[in-house]
């Protein structure tokens, strides 16, 4: 990937409704340039989608926290399927160095949160669980 095509992607990821004309006056590069870039970029999946960086407190979900989780191995695909269909679920990711799986979960309150929190203890073998609350997001998908 060359210079220009990080620039545009940059573009992209910093306000994905961007006109195309407007970063290809950014990038000095032809509109129709770009336009073959994007859908390239599309088309190989190295954009996957499109989507909207949302301010959840406004929304009315004012609790927010990231989780570890490692289970026993019998019961992964299990709590695989579980987190991949939850409602809370925002982000979610297998990891490594001792845990299974990350998620990042969204919820209106505290009380909502601890009610997922019993429903998943009480249908899993949890045999470690760090949980962090985010209390701000300082910034989201700034990279590049």
């Amino acid at each position: 990937m060359n210079e220009k095509e990080l620039q545009i992607i940059s573009h992209l990821r910093n306000d994905a409704r961007t006109s195309l004309s407007t970063v290809s006056q950014e990038v000095e590069m032809p509109i129709s340039t770009v336009y073959d870039k994007v859908t390239r970029m599309h088309k190989s999946s190295i954009v996957k989608k499109y989507t909207a960086l949302v301010d959840f407190p406004k929304l009315g979900y004012h609790y927010n926290a990231k989780i570890a989780l490692r289970v026993p191995r019998e019961q992964k695909g299990e709590l695989f399927t579980f987190l991949q269909n939850h409602k809370s679920i925002n982000s979610f990711h297998e990891i490594n160095n001792g845990f299974d799986f990350l998620i990042e979960t969204i919820h209106k309150d505290i009380k909502e949160y601890l009610s997922f929190m019993e429903i998943l203890q009480e249908s899993f073998t949890i045999q470690e669980l760090h949980e962090y609350q985010i209390i701000n997001d300082v910034f989201r998908e700034k990279f590049l």
